[in-house]
């Protein structure tokens, strides 16, 4: 019985955490500028999905094209005037619970860069 609620849960929260895009902003920079002399804030964008056989997208799209075109639709509506991306990174999630993640898994993607334009500084 206990299992049987484990498991309960563990597959309502992969029902509702796939499918979705987080921001977080850092504006803090303590007075220094960017590497152009210009206030820069430092933007991570998270997106996160439920694919089948690694390929196909089930909930949501985390694959690194709308990733990125999620962090500057954000950047953008933060007023930026130019992006900088500096590292992004990939999650497949493959071996939470076999053998049925092999073949459905939540994967996750994030991309990571400077924002400039945004009033930052200011």
């Amino acid at each position: 019985m206990r299992f049987r609620t484990k498991t309960l849960l563990a597959l309502s929260l992969l029902a509702i955490l796939p499918a979705c895009v987080s921001h977080s902003h850092i504006t803090k920079f303590n007075g220094v500028d960017g590497i152009r002399g210009e206030p820069v804030e430092y933007q991570t964008t998270t997106s996160s999905a439920f694919h089948f056989a690694f390929i196909f997208g089930l909930w949501g799209d985390a694959s690194k094209e709308n990733t990125i075109d999620q962090f500057t639709k954000e950047a953008s509506a933060r007023g930026a005037t130019r992006v900088r991306i500096t590292q992004t990174s990939s999650s497949t999630y493959w071996y939470i619970f076999p053998p049925l993640s092999f073949f459905f898994h939540p994967v996750q993607q994030t991309v990571e860069g400077e924002v400039e334009g945004t009033g930052a500084g200011e």
